[in-house]
């Protein structure tokens, strides 16, 4: 079986956090996720989060007190979120006083893709937020 032929679906996107409560709290306030599970597992303390607009999960992992948390760099990998509202979107993470860098217009081969912003969670995770537009279109 090839993967073209396969039923792929996208589930969870684990992260390293170094405090758990800060990062639970910063998916909740920022990108409105909740809390669907939690359990330990080998050392760890694993806690899944669901978004209210479907079922993929961010799996935040954290060690135990004492076995040592390497969190890699957030900038080698991101997620992306679409807004229909992407100026609301800004303003609003910008009350919440996160760490985000200024809007900006996408381009690909010169053609104008969407607008977009980056805002960073407590580990300094990149979390794109794109504007809802062409192919990011809802």
């Amino acid at each position: 079986m090839t993967i073209s032929d396969a039923s792929l679906k996208f589930i969870h996107c684990m992260i390293h956090v170094r405090d758990l409560q800060v990062s639970i709290e910063f998916y909740e306030k920022a990108l409105g996720f909740k809390i669907s599970d939690r359990h330990k597992y080998d050392g760890h303390m694993l806690v899944y989060m669901q978004s209210a607009e479907g079922d993929m999960e961010i799996e935040l992992i954290s060690p135990d007190a004492g076995v040592g948390n390497e969190v890699a760099d957030g900038r080698l990998w991101h997620m992306a979120f679409s807004t229909t509202d992407l100026k609301a979107e800004y303003s609003r993470l910008l009350l919440l006083d996160y760490k985000l860098d200024p809007p900006d217009a996408y381009y690909a081969d010169s053609e104008f893709m969407c607008n977009f912003f980056y805002v960073y969670d407590p580990d300094g995770h990149q979390i794109e937020i794109l504007e809802s537009y062409g192919r990011y279109e809802r």
